[in-house]
């Protein structure tokens, strides 16, 4: 019998001693069982076996099942099987291997080494275990009453040391300081809270040390905010599967792209201008945006259609696979090909309750169901039924939809949409719970598209990569790019937000990220797509404020994937100036990069880059670098640092040598601080001097 901590309120309130029915049951010994098996033994009398592997070099992994509990799929681990040795030592089991070196016991699991070439060395707190409320556990079962309900690991932290990844936050890089829950949820527009739609269970400070908890569940993070000099992890469940590896930044990345696969590959024109709305209701709408664009030199490389479905999906929030003949013609993307421009169009894992397709899938058992066997909802709209991609004939169902929408729609992108509201109590064909896949589903939606994309290809039908716009995901989800930071507000505050959530993502391993150019939604912004799908003549506005417009145009420019979108126009024709030609000029900058974003990005991967690069991670011996947390590199050679007030003052870090602005070739040099003024067609954009951006 288990329970599950997604539904807490607060979780963290357990790491301050509330309810007090929360208690921590303490590693106290273990013991070599087996040439890869350990015995654990806890303070309360419980005993479990674990399993301890060297996965690659440096990496220690310690996968544990309680009684009566099975595995379950997860995102793929690498696991080459490097020999380790396990030998007894009064109480402790130790441990050595390539690259690792440490003890398992009292205290949990301690590491002396772990490296990798060139890497740091990682140091875990060996605590005396205590109760959670006293914050000086280590390592133990997490208890309510006589169940358990997770695991609880601590980390010691060292002085002025930093903490990044755990995926997709509006909040800050560095984790010091901060709690978090580890839950996808529909952040429904939040700014500055601890809501994400696509969390990742891995932790890495800038002293050396990384931990990746293999879980598709809940996890709460306490980094030194209880504590000042601890970290503790809870993992959600009765399974553990903890990772534990170091190095430098670049290296932890590396490895963790070792372990759950490198970021996925995207064809060269997926690097030009995305333009969107919520939503393109027709062909003949889609005609006359680019018709206006293309008079201002401002065509996009790809228009993305939300509304190609039949009925009103933002009403539904569904996709039920079958494309509006009347608003969209057969043909429409061969059309929009024949003018130079690429389609994308979205899908969701959800489908109507009641619907035709809906009811053919609950028939075959192929949806996720309530403990009485009925269809789950979402925990956002009861409308809405869940593929359940547990299922391999659900996932065969699925392989057959792409399949068919490749075969008469023809796009060349697709947008996967949602995916975050599973519901704690749903079941899944395997056995697991929703809490259980609550952060995994969207890897799971996300990989099946991608397999079966990529069955396309090697029967012919399809050519080249086709780049997958996602909003959700866990660890692992790196594989199916890009991932954008979903529907932030068109405020500046909603800018700064996701500047944070692109940066958080990229330290957390995704390789390509997104934001929506000039924010999703105004404060204000009625529902004028329903109305609009319904065949009412209610207007679009230009809802931005037409700086913020412009500058948030010229960051996505600057951005790894440059993708306009939101509930009113995003084309800069809509603009007026000086807006219109600041936003146009970002297009062609844009263009004028893709060449080498194309080249940057693959070459990072091979020495653990993403291709947006936090400061803290391109500079990592620079203490004052890390703490400019509002700008990045863009591969090795371009600056970045979008302005987030309005008026156009900026100050930025300037990192060591000579920068030339990309807008108006104004000049820096560093290292240190700069304050400029930047008037509205120029922008903080920088390329290294000797960079082939400014010298070819």
């Amino acid at each position: 019998m288990t329970a599950s901590l997604v539904d807490e309120p607060f979780w963290w309130s357990v790491l301050a001693g509330y309810p007090t029915n929360y208690w921590v049951d303490p590693l106290e010994s273990a013991t070599v069982t087996g040439p890869d098996r350990v015995g654990l033994h806890y303070r309360s009398g419980a005993q479990l076996s674990g399993r301890m592997t060297c996965p690659t070099s440096g990496v220690m992994r310690l996968q544990v099942l309680s009684q009566h509990q099975q595995p379950y799929p997860m995102p793929d681990i690498a696991d080459a099987g490097k020999a380790l040795s396990l030998s007894h030592d009064e109480g402790s089991v130790q441990i050595s291997g390539v690259g690792v070196e440490g003890r398992l016991g009292a205290g949990g699991l301690v590491t002396h080494t772990l490296s990798r070439p060139g890497a740091a060395s990682m140091e875990i707190a060996e605590k005396e275990a205590l109760p959670i409320a006293d914050m000086a556990a280590n390592t133990g079962r997490l208890m309510r009453g006589d169940v358990q309900v997770g695991w609880v690991e601590a980390v010691s932290l060292a002085p002025g040391a930093a903490v990044y990844g755990s995926g997709e936050s509006f909040q800050g890089l560095d984790l010091r300081g901060r709690r978090r829950t580890l839950v996808n949820r529909e952040t429904h527009t939040a700014t500055g809270r601890d809501l994400a739609y696509l969390n990742v269970p891995l932790v890495w400070s800038d002293s050396g040390w990384a931990m990746l908890a293999n879980t598709g569940g809940m996890v709460g993070l306490d980094v030194g905010a209880s504590q000042r000099e601890t970290a503790a992890v809870v993992i959600d469940g009765p399974a553990l599967d903890l990772l534990i590896f170091g190095g430098t930044p670049a290296h932890i990345l590396a490895t963790h792209w070792d372990l759950t696969g490198l970021p996925g590959e995207v064809p060269d024109w997926a690097f030009g201008v995305w333009l969107s709305r919520a939503t393109y209701i027709s062909e003949a709408e889609v005609g006359a945006v680019l018709d206006d664009l293309a008079a201002a030199d401002g065509l996009p490389d790809v228009v993305h259609v939300d509304a190609w479905l039949d009925g009103n999906v933002f009403r539904t929030f569904t996709c039920e696979w079958r494309g509006d003949r009347v608003r969209f013609p057969l043909g429409w993307t061969a059309r929009l090909r024949e003018r130079g421009v690429r389609s994308s169009v979205w899908l969701n894992p959800f489908v109507l309750a009641g619907s035709d397709v809906g009811e053919r899938l609950r028939e075959s058992g192929l949806l996720l169901t309530w403990p009485d066997g009925s269809p789950a909802t979402t925990a956002d709209r009861a409308n809405r039924w869940i593929v359940d991609f547990t299922h391999p004939l659900a996932r065969r169902w699925w392989d057959e939809a792409v399949s068919e929408l490749f075969a008469v729609e023809a796009p060349d992108a697709v947008k996967l949409d949602f995916a975050e509201e599973i519901p704690s109590a749903a079941r899944c064909h395997d056995g697991r719970t929703g809490a259980q896949v609550r952060n995994l589903y969207a890897h799971l939606y996300q990989s099946q598209t991608l397999s079966a994309i990529n069955a396309l290809r090697d029967t012919g039908h399809l050519t080249g990569p086709v780049p997958m716009f996602c909003r959700s995901g866990t660890h692992g989800s790196q594989r199916n790019p890009c991932h954008w930071v979903g529907d932030t507000p068109a405020t500046w505050d909603g800018l700064v937000s996701a500047l944070y959530a692109v940066q958080s993502l990229s330290l957390s391993g995704f390789g390509l990220v997104a934001h929506d150019a000039g924010g999703f939604i105004s404060p204000g912004t009625g529902e004028i797509p329903t109305q609009r799908l319904d065949g009412q003549d209610v207007p679009f506005f230009a809802d931005v404020d037409p700086e913020l417009y412009a500058r948030w145009v010229q960051w996505g420019a600057l951005t790894p994937m440059m993708r306009l979108h939101g509930l009113g126009y995003r084309e800069p024709t809509s603009y007026p100036e000086p807006y219109r030609s600041a936003a146009l000029g970002a297009f062609a900058l844009r263009r004028r990069l893709v060449p080498h974003l194309a080249a940057a990005y693959p070459a990072g991967l091979r020495s653990g880059f993403p291709l947006l690069r936090p400061m803290a991670l391109a500079f990592p011996h620079d203490p004052v670098a890390k703490t400019a947390e509002l700008q990045y590199l863009l591969g090795p050679d371009i600056l970045v640092a979008p302005v987030v007030t309005p008026g156009g003052r900026r100050t930025l870090y300037v990192p060591p040598g000579e920068w030339v602005n990309l807008f108006d070739d104004h000049r820096v040099h560093g290292p240190g601080w700069v304050d400029h003024q930047f008037d509205v067609d120029s922008f903080p954009g920088y390329a290294r001097a000797e960079s082939p951006l400014i010298t070819g």
